[in-house]
């Protein structure tokens, strides 16, 4: 539920009053719209680069030996 919303002027009088339909017909349509651009891929993490992967395990490998292969 919404309520009327009184816009005012830099002087203090009422330049527009939005009607709690117009609002609510706003929020629905701005909802609808937010919810339509959201996908169920999560793009948050990442993909490293596979030039600095491949530096980053040559630097990191581990020591030759040190591989238990029997686990």
């Amino acid at each position: 539920m919404f309520y009327d919303v009184k816009i005012l002027n830099p002087q203090g009088e009422v330049k527009k009053i939005v009607s709690s339909q117009e609002l609510s017909r706003r929020y629905w349509n701005a909802f609808q719209t937010s919810e339509a651009n959201k996908t169920l891929n999560t793009s948050s993490r990442k993909q490293v680069p596979t030039w600095v992967k491949k530096k980053l395990d040559s630097e990191y490998a581990p020591p030759q030996g040190s591989y238990n292969s029997a686990a």
